[in-house]
């Protein structure tokens, strides 16, 4: 069966409640009541709460040091030997109640009260420096304690060189044999002193130990103060490598953040949006349907983007300098991203005009007005109508009409294409979507005798990268075939697909 465990015995009990002036000033002073209200304390008693077993088991061993520095022998009478031989004549130990022959009388330093103390309650509860009275002092020199005190008063640093714990720690590693014989020389000294009644004090001896005792105590706290700095340089230089590592971390999340497919795409279709050049409601409502990659926190919300929005119509790029909550790294991105894509979609819609005017053949001129109304209902088509595109595709002489009937800055833009191109050659473009391949097939294939026609018509319209052009080469070619075969598709398609595997 388990033994219980005493937290705390009577004897210490009495010596807590006692050591008045320790208790108040420390975290004693928590369980003050408890033991006013039961002399023994152990780790399983039901009264006892977890976090009150916790801080005895914790503090225990620190109350015990600290109470014991609150008292000292009493220097009239440290202590008295019972003459009587019978122990119940003998006083009782006011720690333990024990009976105790040789009574050590011990008082409080502050508040001299005075307690009778057993041999073994001393060696238990009083300080190193006490116990080592309660030995030197016997019946050939009871004055012991009164010369003691006596000379401590004189030299107040030799009870630090006789009894602290610890001794000297910091002390480098030359310097501590010095300590070692400077604590023994010393102790030797006083010992002597105490041993036989004197009153001459042994200062010639002992104020060159004070003496060096300081010097070595200054290198002590030197060495100390050397290592503390030592610490908080090392302290800091951690911290800040951490800080580095961390806001590197932080730069190469951004970093492959802002290079993300998300990030990249949520950018293109903000900058879709803005480029049209909306009014804010209308900019909100378009907002409201674009979704944003995940962040910890939104990159920009409706009434910001209504600002971007509006900025860029009034001053064609993007600032926001009053919104300082935006990330500056994101409203950068957007600028670029809506710049560029503004100055393409630009050049894409003069480039179109010239096409649509000069640069491309029409085979039905449904189709060329089908053209010239999706170029009106842009933002870049203020000023233009029908008439004026086809008054500008019939004349003779482009330069001399665009020069007469275009204002600034589709005048400019046009007579550039116009003069770099004398014979009136198509703008090729670079790139080709799935619904202008589609167009241009619809247009071309009928019109094209045969697949070689249909395919260098292509070629005159776009220019590709070779691997791209040769991949929509092939697509004309499967196009072509198929809309100069009249019977089922489907059916063929099936039957060539047999074939090759088969």
């Amino acid at each position: 069966m388990a033994t219980t465990t005493t937290l705390v015995t009577p004897a210490e009990n009495r010596f807590f409640l006692m050591s008045e002036r320790t208790r108040r000033q420390s975290t004693l002073q928590q369980i003050s009541q408890l033991l006013r209200e039961h002399v023994t304390i152990k780790a399983d008693s039901a009264f006892l709460k977890s976090t009150v077993r916790n801080l005895i088991i914790q503090e225990h061993a620190n109350w015990l040091a600290a109470c014991s520095h609150e008292w000292q022998l009493l220097a009239s009478e440290p202590f008295v030997i019972n003459p009587s031989a019978s122990r119940q004549r003998w006083r009782h130990c006011q720690l333990c109640h024990k009976p105790v022959r040789y009574e050590y009388h011990v008082q409080d330093k502050y508040d001299h009260r005075q307690l009778i103390v057993g041999s073994e309650c001393v060696k238990k509860f009083m300080n190193a420096e006490t116990r080592y009275l309660m030995v030197i002092t016997t019946e050939d020199n009871v004055q012991a304690v009164q010369q003691y005190q006596t000379l401590t008063a004189q030299l107040p640093t030799v009870p630090t060189i006789m009894f602290a714990q610890p001794w000297l720690p910091d002390l480098g590693a030359d310097y501590r044999p010095q300590a070692t014989v400077l604590r023994q020389t010393t102790t030797a000294t006083v010992t002597s002193y105490l041993k036989r009644r004197a009153a001459v004090l042994p200062l010639t001896t002992l104020r060159p130990a004070e003496q060096r005792y300081q010097q070595l105590a200054a290198l002590n706290d030197q060495r100390r103060q050397d290592q503390q700095r030592q610490v908080v340089e090392q302290r800091e230089r951690e911290q800040q490598q951490q800080r580095g590592t961390a806001k590197a971390r932080a730069a190469s999340a951004a970093h492959a953040f802002q290079h993300s497919q998300p990030y990249r795409t949520y950018l293109q279709r903000l900058a879709a949006i803005i480029v049209t050049r909306p009014q804010r409601e209308q900019a909100k409502q378009a907002f409201a349907k674009v979704r944003a990659p995940h962040t910890t926190r939104p990159l920009v919300n409706g009434y910001q983007f209504g600002q971007i929005v509006t900025e860029y119509r009034q001053i064609g790029q993007i600032q926001v300098k009053r919104l300082a909550m935006l990330d500056r790294q994101f409203v950068n991105d957007l600028n670029q991203i809506t710049r560029d894509l503004d100055y393409r979609q630009t050049t894409r819609f003069y480039d179109d005009l010239y096409n649509s005017c000069w640069g491309w053949t029409y085979h039905q001129s449904t189709d060329q007005r089908a053209d010239w109304q999706r170029l009106l209902a842009t933002r870049w088509a203020d000023g233009l109508s029908a008439e004026w595109l086809s008054a500008a595709a019939a004349s003779g002489n482009p330069v001399k009409w665009v020069t007469a009937n275009a204002a600034q800055p589709l005048q400019s833009e046009l007579l550039t294409r116009l003069r770099t191109r004398p014979n009136l050659q198509p703008v090729q473009r670079r790139q080709v979507r799935q619904r202008e391949l589609r167009t241009f097939c619809q247009r071309e294939q009928p019109a094209s005798a045969s697949l070689t026609e249909f395919q260098q018509r292509f070629d005159q319209y776009y220019q590709l990268t070779p691997q791209q052009q040769a991949q929509v080469h092939e697509t004309l070619a499967y196009y072509y075939v198929a809309h100069q075969y009249t019977g089922d598709h489907r059916a063929a398609l099936q039957q060539f697909q047999w074939l090759m595997e088969h």
